[in-house]
């Protein structure tokens, strides 16, 4: 035993002197915001590097859910970020109404992938007409390659593990009401009798576990589901999560739906808590604007909020997709961008495909309802939202004509060329070449300056949350994206004494606001807004990239608020005023 402690150990310090030679490479050239150089961190980390190897290798304590993970393939130490949700479903959870759709990536042997399935491969339709008039690719990368990619040839293949609801309780009370936010399963792979069956001890682990399902349920203690129809299941478990949607739409409770993708290194717990930063500050500028609605000045709220004033016209119902968006917590990570990106667009030719152009307008059909459709994605989320606005013929190989329930898609300094709108530009056939045949929706991207992510080392493409290609697209001189943007700038300077939030058009020097809330109509082409002064500004704690992060504040909340007031207002309202 001591013998092999000793030689992990050596195994652990030759891995943390290679991580710091590369650390040194690194560091060797970088400079700060203002240029100066960085200051390497001190050799003392290694020491303490490799005694965390060590200990963390000499752990033999499984976790709860370990022969299931193993069984499904998502038992490593990153998978087990991607769903947290499951074993915490009260801790990582949504503070409004809404779901959590959470994919997990395994071996397409172990859960039916459409590699080894044939019924699977019936999902999504490659050969589908539409994708046959993109324009030739290069590098073979058009939509129909990509689909065949990850039917056919790649090992692993993203699959819905879980989709969880939450909700609220009340009950009435002397002196008042008492509110507890709850949830259930729509759908849990863990849960499944087929997991339990491949183990001696058959244990029940859903006994010990806060995993009861919703009324509305895809019921996974099933004796008939095999091991390998967890892909497949997954069709299954967006059917039940339609009812449910459907279930919640009835009325005039909820003004919006809120689909949310987050991007790069998110974990899900991380996610979660995007999700309910983001709408959480929509609620609160949607409050804020009712206040100042005639005025561009801010000013800060000097009495507690009244109910039907900061509902009235936002009750959003969240529906937030988590996904596998890192390979590990270590430098090598960085070389898992091009694999992500790769699993961005899978994710949006094809879950969030079926979610966002089937599940949610077959609800709002079912329920009669005029809730609007607004679809946020981050980073490589944007990739994956944008991809699934333009993939339904993915779905229904006869479609010629695009067509989409979300009336404003808004890519957040996004990991996605925005080449991909311009047929003489893109080497992945210009599959968002047609966004005017989408004439009901508007799409909006962010860039800023700030964003060292977006914004920098990467140069083989043009991101859509760099301001490099926001100037490439919004430069007169430019005839190959003339007419495609629509560029503005946001600023928030509410900061500052007599500041004000404002978005005017990229060449008007007097600033003349540009979006009043007053027309639904989609602007000319794409929205290209550039973020740099107030929005998306600073580092968020604990995440690298400058600003690419700074998302999840106020700011980034107004300008989205403005975005659904100029083109995805809510219904009218029609809510009882309360005393």
């Amino acid at each position: 035993m001591g013998s092999d402690i000793v030689r992990l150990f050596r195994r652990c310090v030759r891995y943390v002197f290679f991580a710091d030679t590369l650390q040194s490479t690194l560091y060797a050239h970088t400079t700060d915001v203002h240029g100066t150089q960085r200051k390497r961190p001190s050799h003392a980390w290694l020491v303490a590097s490799a005694g965390a190897c060590v200990l963390g290798a000499c752990s033999s304590v499984p976790t709860m859910l370990d022969p299931y993970e193993k069984t499904l393939g998502v038992d490593g130490p990153t998978q087990l970020q991607f769903h947290s949700l499951v074993y915490s479903p009260n801790g990582t959870a949504l503070h409004y109404p809404g779901y959590v759709v959470a994919l997990e990536k395994s071996s397409q042997h172990l859960i039916g992938g459409p590699k080894v399935n044939q019924a699977a491969r019936q999902f999504l339709h490659a050969d589908a007409a539409y994708f046959q008039k993109e324009t030739p690719s290069r590098w073979d990368i058009g939509t129909a390659s990509q689909i065949r990619r990850f039917q056919e040839n790649d090992a692993k293949a993203m699959f819905i593990s879980h989709i969880a609801k939450y909700s609220t309780l009340s009950l009435p009370v002397t002196g008042g009401t008492y509110t507890a936010t709850e949830h259930c399963f729509v759908y849990n792979a863990y849960a499944a009798n087929a997991l339990r069956r491949q183990h001696a001890a058959a244990e029940d682990l859903s006994r010990v576990n806060a995993w009861h399902a919703c009324p509305i349920a895809q019921n996974t203690d099933r004796n008939d589901i095999g091991r390998n129809q967890f892909y497949t299941e997954g069709r299954a478990a967006l059917e039940r999560l339609g009812e449910n949607l459907s279930a919640d739409l009835k009325g005039d409770r909820i003004t919006h739906v809120i689909l949310i993708v987050m991007g790069w290194n998110t974990a899900q717990d991380e996610a979660v808590r995007n999700f309910n930063d983001l709408t959480g500050n929509l609620l609160e500028a949607a409050y804020e604007r009712t206040l100042v609605r005639s005025a561009a000045q801010i000013q800060r709220p000097t009495a507690p909020r009244n109910a039907s004033t900061a509902l009235r016209d936002f009750r959003p119902l969240v529906i937030g997709v988590t996904w596998p968006s890192f390979w590990s917590n270590s430098f090598t990570n960085v070389f898992s961008y091009t694999n992500k990106a790769n699993d961005a667009d899978e994710i949006g030719l094809s879950w969030l495909n079926e979610l966002l152009n089937q599940t949610i307008p077959r609800a709002l059909a079912e329920a009669h309802s005029s809730a609007q459709v607004v679809a946020i994605g981050h980073s490589f989320g944007a990739r994956a939202m944008t991809r699934a606005l333009f993939s339904a013929p993915a779905l229904k190989p006869d479609m010629v004509q695009l067509q989409s329930p979300v009336r404003l898609a808004v890519g957040l300094e996004g990991a996605v060329s925005i080449n991909r709108f311009v047929p003489s530009l893109s080497e992945e056939g210009a599959p968002y070449r047609d966004f005017r045949m989408l004439s009901s929706t508007q799409i909006a991207l962010t860039a800023s300056s700030h964003d060292n992510a977006a914004g920098g080392p990467v140069f083989w493409y043009e991101p859509s949350g760099s301001t490099r290609s926001l100037n490439l697209a919004c430069a007169d001189s430019s005839l190959d994206y003339r007419g495609i943007f629509e560029c503005v700038v946001a600023s928030d300077r509410s900061a500052s004494p007599g500041g004000d939030f404002r978005i005017c058009l990229f060449s008007d020097s007097e600033c003349r606001e540009t979006l009043s809330g007053d027309s639904k109509v989609p602007a000319k082409g794409v929205l290209y807004i550039d973020t740099s002064n107030g929005i998306t500004q600073f580092n968020t704690p604990g995440t690298g990239g400058g600003a690419h992060s700074d998302i999840y504040r106020l700011p980034m909340g107004r300008l989205l608020w403005r975005l659904i007031e100029q083109y995805a207002q809510g219904p009218a309202n029609t809510m009882q005023a309360q005393p």
